[in-house]
């Protein structure tokens, strides 16, 4: 039993180091918040990231479902980033932290 119990810690563990933001990610949020659409080249000069760095952020933020992109073509072909609402974000958070741990409390029953 207390070998189960150990496995549960971890798996606790494991679900609130997925959910942890890098203090990047924070300055990347905030930033479309306050800015609204941006490239991620304006994103990466307004924090002074590199671009690559802000890439491989903005793409996690998205899968996280933290930030949206959408294609434009305005004499350019890209992608623009756009926070997106708190209130959704905090929703999304709170449904996804539930359903891994309801994940865990069937395991446990079993």
């Amino acid at each position: 039993m207390v070998t189960g119990m150990r496995n549960v810690i971890q798996d606790i563990e494991k679900i609130l180091e997925n959910f942890k933001f890098k203090p990047s990610d924070v300055k990347i949020y905030s930033l479309l918040l306050e800015k609204g659409e941006m490239r991620v080249s304006e994103i990466a000069k307004e924090l002074n990231l590199s671009v690559r760095f802000v890439r491989d952020r903005v793409k996690e933020l998205c899968s996280k479902g933290i930030i949206s992109r959408k294609i434009v073509k305005s004499g350019w072909v890209g992608y623009v980033y756009k926070a997106e609402n708190p209130l959704n974000v905090l929703k999304k958070l709170k449904l996804k932290i539930t359903e891994e741990f309801e994940n865990i409390e069937k395991l446990l029953v079993k």
